[in-house]
C-alpha cells in the first residue's frame, strides 16, 4: 500500500484528514517557542549535520534539540499501519566561514570582462601591436563566430539525438526493461509562484511509467511560502498516493549559513527526506552495501518532464560505466517554451538562445547544469548537497561535486526533451522588468559561482582547474556579456582611435580602414544568420516536446523576433555588464535570491495579453 503524503519538515505522519485549523495551531505553537538560531551551531557533513559540542553555548544548543524533538513529537504513529515513526533529526543549518564582503574572486572575472571591452580604445596606443588594432580587432571577431559555429553544430548534433530517441520509443513494441534496482528521488521547489505550476510539474512526473513503484517526489515549500498551508494540503490531496513516497517540507527561517533561495530549499528538503527515507524500514535499501541505487533529480515548479525521462536517465545510467556513474551528471535538453507565444519578442528570443546555450555550448563543455539534472545520491551527499550559502542552485551544483571527487564531472545529455517557463509579467512594461531582474540575478549569481570555484579550484587538478575556468569566463563573460557590444564597440571605435595613436594612420598593415568597415558589417549580417539557425533549430525540435506542445507564435510575427533578435542579444548583454559592475561594487550585499514571477505561465483563457512584437 502506498504510504501517505507527508510534511517531512514536521518529522512525523500527517493525519487522515488534516484540518488547516489544526495546522495553523501547531505552526504557531511552534514558532512561538522556538529558540534564535545560533550561528556555527552545526557542522555541516557529506550525509547529515550533527551538533557540535561548544562549551558556552551548550545549553542553547540543548534548547534548539529539545524545540525540535517536541515539534516531532505531535504525530507519531503511522495512520494506516500503526507503525510508531521513528525520530529523525532535522538539518539545522551549517557553519558559515567568515568572508570578505568586497575582496571576492569576482573581481577577476570583472577586471578580465572590462579589459577585453575597453581594448577597442586602448589597443591602438600600445607600441608595436597597436598598428595591427584593425587585423586583431577581426581576430577576435572571427573567433567568436568560429565558436558560435561550433555551438550550432553541437545544437543541431543534440537536437538530432532528441528526434531519433522520440522516434525509437515510438516504435518500441515491447516495454523497457524495469531495472527493479534503481529508485528515484525528485526535489521541486515552491516559493511564490502559483499552485497550479507546481501541479503541472509534478503531473508531468506522476504520468511517468512506474511512478508509482519506483519515483519518490519531495516539494519544499519556504516558510514564508503565501497560502503553504493550502498549497500543501491541495498537493497532498492530488498527488498522496500517486508515488512510491509523496512528501512536502517546509524550510525554516532563519537557520544558520542559509540564504534565501532554491540552493538552500532544496538542500533541507533533500536532507530531510533522505534521512526519513533510510528511517523508513518499508522503503528498499539503498546504502551502498544494498544492491538498490537511488538516483536523484532535482527541477524547478515551472518544468515540464519529457515524456520516458527516467527511462532514458535508466537505460543511460545503465550504459554508463560502473566507474564513471560517481562522477557524472545526467542533463536533460531544457526548452523555454510553456506559453511563449504569449511572450514579447526580447523573453521570446531569450528563450530560444537558452534552449540553444545549453545544446551548444553547457553539455558538451561541461560548464553547468541548469534546472533539471540527475546523479547518484552518492555524488549527492559526497558533494554535501547543495550548497545553502549560494543562490545558483544549477550553476553550482557541478563545481561542487567536481571538488567532492576531485575531478572534473562529466554532464551526459539524456535524449528527451523537458520544457521550462521564460519570465512573465502581467504588462509590457512589467515583462521588461521581470526580463532584466532574472538576467540581473543570473550573472550575480555566475559571479558568486565563480568566487567560490576559485576559492576551491586547488582541490581539482591544475589543468582541469584552468581548463573549467577558460570555458566559465567565455560563455559567462564573453558570449553572454560582452560578445555582442564588442562586436558593435569595436567596429566603430577602433578605426576612430587609430589615427590619434603614434602610428597616425587609419589602416592596418594588412586591413585599410574601409576593407574593415565592409567586414564588420558582413559580420553584422553574419550575426542574423546565426540567429536564423537559432530560430530553425528551436522549431524543429519542437516535435520531441512533451505532450505534443508547440510554440504557437506564427510565422510572420516570429520574422519580426528575428529582426529584433540581434538588438536583444546587445540589450542582455548590457544588463549582464551593469550586473557584474553591480557585484563589483556593492559586494557580496547584492548576492540574494529575487525569483522572477510566474503568474502568467499559467494557462489561462481569454488571457487578453497582447503584445506589439
Amino acid at each position: 500500500m502506498t504510504p501517505p503524503a507527508c510534511d517531512v519538515s514536521q518529522l512525523s505522519v500527517c493525519d487522515l484528514n488534516p484540518s488547516l485549523e489544526k495546522i495553523h495551531e501547531k505552526e504557531q505553537a511552534w514558532d512561538t517557542d522556538r529558540p534564535a538560531p545560533i550561528r556555527g551551531m552545526y557542522r555541516q557533513s557529506s550525509t547529515q549535520a550533527e551538533p557540535r559540542q561548544f562549551a558556552k553555548r551548550q545549553s542553547s544548543v540543548d534548547a534548539v534539540k529539545e524545540w525540535w524533538r517536541r515539534r516531532s513529537s505531535s504525530v507519531k504513529y503511522d495512520m494506516e499501519s500503526g507503525r510508531k515513526m521513528t525520530w529523525v533529526e532535522a538539518y539545522t543549518g551549517r557553519i558559515a566561514k567568515p568572508a570578505h564582503a568586497y575582496l571576492r574572486w569576482n573581481l577577476v572575472f570583472t577586471f578580465i570582462i572590462l579589459l577585453m571591452l575597453t581594448s577597442a580604445f586602448w589597443l591602438p596606443f600600445i607600441p608595436v601591436v597597436g598598428s595591427a588594432s584593425l587585423e586583431i580587432c577581426l581576430g577576435v571577431l572571427i573567433i567568436l563566430h568560429l565558436l558560435w559555429l561550433a555551438g550550432m553544430i553541437n545544437a543541431m548534433r543534440y537536437t538530432h539525438r532528441l528526434i531519433a530517441h522520440k522516434k525509437k520509443r515510438e516504435q518500441r513494441d515491447v516495454e523497457s526493461p524495469r531495472n527493479d534496482h534503481l529508485r528515484h528521488l525528485v526535489g521541486i521547489c515552491l516559493y511564490k509562484e502559483p499552485i497550479q505550476l507546481m501541479v503541472d510539474t509534478v503531473e508531468s512526473i506522476a504520468v511517468q511509467p512506474m511512478a508509482s513503484e519506483k519515483i519518490s517526489v519531495v516539494v519544499g515549500m519556504e516558510a514564508g511560502t503565501p497560502d503553504r498551508f493550502e498549497k500543501q494540503l491541495e498537493l497532498q490531496r492530488v498527488f498522496g498516493k500517486r508515488f512510491e513516497r509523496f512528501m512536502v517540507t517546509t524550510h525554516p527561517k532563519g537557520l544558520p549559513g542559509d540564504i534565501a533561495g532554491k540552493c538552500s530549499n532544496i538542500n533541507y528538503a533533500m536532507r530531510t527526506t533522505v534521512k526519513v527515507l533510510r528511517e523508513d524500514k518499508n522503503y528498499p535499501k539503498f546504502d551502498k552495501e544494498e544492491s538498490t541505487q537511488l538516483l536523484i533529480t532535482t527541477g524547478d515548479c515551472d518544468s515540464i518532464f519529457g515524456e520516458g525521462y527516467f527511462e532514458a536517465l535508466e537505460e543511460d545510467f545503465i550504459k554508463t560505466p560502473e566507474q564513471k556513474r560517481d562522477h557524472t551528471v545526467w542533463q536533460s535538453p531544457l526548452f523555454y517554451a510553456i506559453n511563449l507565444h504569449n511572450s514579447p519578442f526580447f523573453v521570446r528570443v531569450t528563450g530560444l538562445l537558452r534552449a540553444f546555450f545549453m545544446m551548444g555550448y553547457l553539455i558538451p563543455w561541461n560548464i553547468n547544469t541548469m534546472s533539471i539534472f540527475s546523479l547518484t545520491l552518492e555524488l549527492y551527499e559526497a558533494g554535501g548537497y547543495t550548497h545553502p550559502g549560494y543562490q545558483m542552485e544549477d550553476i553550482i551544483a557541478l563545481i561542487r561535486w567536481s571538488l567532492s571527487v576531485r575531478r572534473q564531472c562529466t554532464i551526459r545529455s539524456i535524449p528527451v526533451a523537458t520544457l521550462s517557463g521564460p519570465t512573465s509579467g502581467h504588462s509590457y512594461v512589467n515583462e521588461w522588468y521581470e526580463w532584466a531582474r532574472q538576467i540581473r540575478r543570473w550573472t550575480i549569481g555566475a559571479a558568486e559561482v565563480f568566487h567560490y570555484f576559485a576559492v576551491k579550484a586547488r582541490s581539482l587538478p591544475f589543468f582541469s582547474a584552468i581548463w573549467f575556468s577558460a570555458k566559465f569566463i567565455f560563455y559567462y563573460g564573453f558570449l553572454l556579456c560582452i560578445g555582442q557590444i564588442y562586436g558593435i564597440l569595436a567596429p566603430i571605435v577602433t578605426p576612430l582611435m587609430m589615427p590619434l595613436s603614434m602610428n597616425g594612420s587609419s589602416d592596418g598593415p594588412l586591413v585599410s580602414s574601409q576593407l574593415f568597415t565592409y567586414i564588420t558589417l558582413g559580420f553584422l549580417g553574419l550575426s542574423y544568420l546565426e540567429m536564423a539557425g537559432v530560430f530553425i533549430i528551436n522549431r524543429v525540435a519542437e516535435q520531441t516536446f512533451p505532450d505534443g506542445r508547440r510554440d504557437d507564435t506564427p510565422h510572420w510575427r516570429s520574422f519580426f523576433h528575428w529582426i529584433g533578435s540581434v538588438p536583444t542579444i546587445l540589450m542582455y548583454c548590457l544588463v549582464e555588464l551593469f550586473a557584474f559592475l553591480e557585484v563589483t561594487v556593492r559586494g557580496k550585499s547584492v548576492c540574494s535570491h529575487s525569483a522572477s514571477k510566474k503568474d502568467q505561465l499559467v494557462a489561462q483563457p481569454n488571457q487578453g495579453k497582447v503584445y506589439p512584437i
